[in-house]
């Protein structure tokens, strides 16, 4: 990741374009195209117009705009028309987005219509497509001190990167190193027009209030504020990263498999834990907990008996410790309704993939001793059969211990019935009464994509092999 260069009182466009080259130079591969987020206001007016005049060159890749209309403002739909209108006059295509952007009871109103349009953006961003935003040093000296003023850490107070991951492809950012005064001398140099929203006067939002009401007397202060503060988040953003490469090795040194051994984490620091937990969460695609429930996850998982199996839990994120080890799962619905008949069409588990039958020949369940129709149940408790290999009729309870299904995956494996008899665990055991002889028209139970569900299956696997078929 590159850093944000410091404040720049001057503007021209040829310096955006080195900006640019630059930044595409850093990507893997060669990027599908360009696109400017066209609010119509000051700030993306001045990139169009300025990414609009190095359009002709060669090298350039494809170009293009998109503008969100919002739907908050009874003056919006002129605002996407007028912006359809000056893309047009450049030669660039728009493609206009309508959104409605009205933040539900109890939620920001900024936060929500911000993640509303990036939404929007990021769903029409095509693969490999590069989406240029007009964010600027004073945007970043504003992001750095809400970052500060919430409480925010290192990666927060680290503001906005130059270049990101976005969508289906990257988001770049090439006049972070613009002051906003820059730009808008730019503009009324060039003559251009451009949309003033009166909600960016609006007071009520923190980061308008941050602009009007503070940023004018720290500036007054210390007229270098954007520059220094820019210059800190940039140091900042290289803190982060090195961090993140330590944390990547850490993680790749204690884990085993999909889980983390408690053992090796202990060998830590309890800063490189945390680390190591957030990269963990991470590879399994969790939300992060917050510094106060990810130490009461290290306290909760830590401390609690050898025998017992603790759980700690944030939004649909689950964490267990089980033998030793760490395990990430995700809160389940029941797997199945109670009594779902089980056709050849199969079933769709809330638990993850789908439980299938197959017309086989000496494989699965019997046929001919299927005289009643199948159907899947939940784990109630007190339930016996007698598997195919393994001789003695036992409690099923028993043996998922000794087939070391996971606890909390239990009572969500799909049992399968014929009337009142037990006649399969899913795919994982057939009653030794219902198992196909050789040569016998048979069904074979088939749980496509299906979770990992034992221990043995955990230390086995990555991160990147959960959504394959077993």
């Amino acid at each position: 990741m590159q850093p944000a260069k410091p404040a720049s009182h001057t503007f021209e466009p040829a310096l955006v374009a080195t900006r640019i080259d630059e930044l595409l130079r850093s990507l893997p591969g060669l990027p599908a195209g360009l696109c400017v987020a066209y609010s119509g206001g000051l700030d993306s007016t001045v990139l169009l117009h300025a990414v609009a005049r190095l359009a002709d060159r060669a090298s350039r890749p494809r170009l293009r705009a998109v503008h969100v209309d919002h739907g908050l403002n009874p003056l919006s739909p002129q605002w996407s028309i007028r912006c359809g209108e000056v893309a047009t006059a450049l030669g660039i295509d728009c493609r206009r987005l309508a959104i409605d952007a009205r933040a539900p009871r109890g939620a920001s109103p900024e936060a929500w219509a911000r993640a509303a349009r990036r939404a929007a953006i990021a769903a029409d961003l095509e693969a490999g497509e590069v989406l240029l935003t007009a964010h600027h040093a004073d945007d970043q000296l504003e992001t750095v001190l809400l970052q500060l003023l919430r409480g925010g850490g290192p990666a927060g107070i680290a503001g906005m990167p130059p270049l990101a991951p976005f969508g289906r492809g990257w988001q770049l950012r090439p006049l972070l190193e613009f002051s906003r005064d820059a730009l808008h001398r730019w503009a009324v140099a060039a003559r251009l027009d451009w949309v003033e929203d009166p909600t960016n006067l609006d007071l009520a939002f923190d980061r308008n209030y941050l602009r009007h009401s503070v940023l004018p007397s720290l500036r007054a202060r210390w007229p270098q504020a954007a520059r220094t503060i820019g210059q800190a988040a940039a140091l900042t953003a290289e803190t982060v990263e090195l961090a993140a490469v330590l944390a990547e090795s850490d993680f790749a040194s204690v884990r085993e498999g999909l889980t983390l051994p408690i053992a090796a984490l202990d060998a830590l620091s309890e800063s490189r834990q945390r680390a190591v937990l957030r990269a963990w969460l991470a590879s399994h695609g969790l939300p992060l907990p917050s510094v106060r429930t990810l130490a009461a996850l290290r306290r909760d998982l830590w401390l609690a008996a050898a025998d017992r199996v603790p759980c700690a839990r944030w939004q649909e994120a689950r964490v267990y410790r089980y033998r030793g080890r760490l395990y990430a799962d995700r809160s389940r619905p029941p797997a199945v309704a109670e009594g779902t008949e089980m056709t050849v069409e199969g079933a769709t588990l809330a638990v993850g993939g789908r439980l299938e039958l197959r017309a086989a020949i000496g494989r699965g369940l019997s046929r001919a001793r299927l005289t009643a129709p199948l159907e899947l149940r939940l784990r109630r408790g007190g339930e016996h059969f007698r598997p195919v290999q393994g001789g003695h009729r036992r409690p099923l309870r028993k043996w998922l211990q000794e087939h070391g299904v996971l606890p909390w995956l239990r009572d969500h494996v799909p049992l399968m019935y014929a009337g009142e008899a037990l006649v399969c665990v899913a795919d994982l055991a057939i009653a030794a009464e219902y198992s196909a002889r050789e040569g016998e028209d048979s069904w074979e139970v088939c749980w496509r994509d299906r979770p990992v569900l034992t221990e043995a299956e955990a230390l086995q696997s990555h991160c990147a092999d959960k959504g394959r078929a077993r």
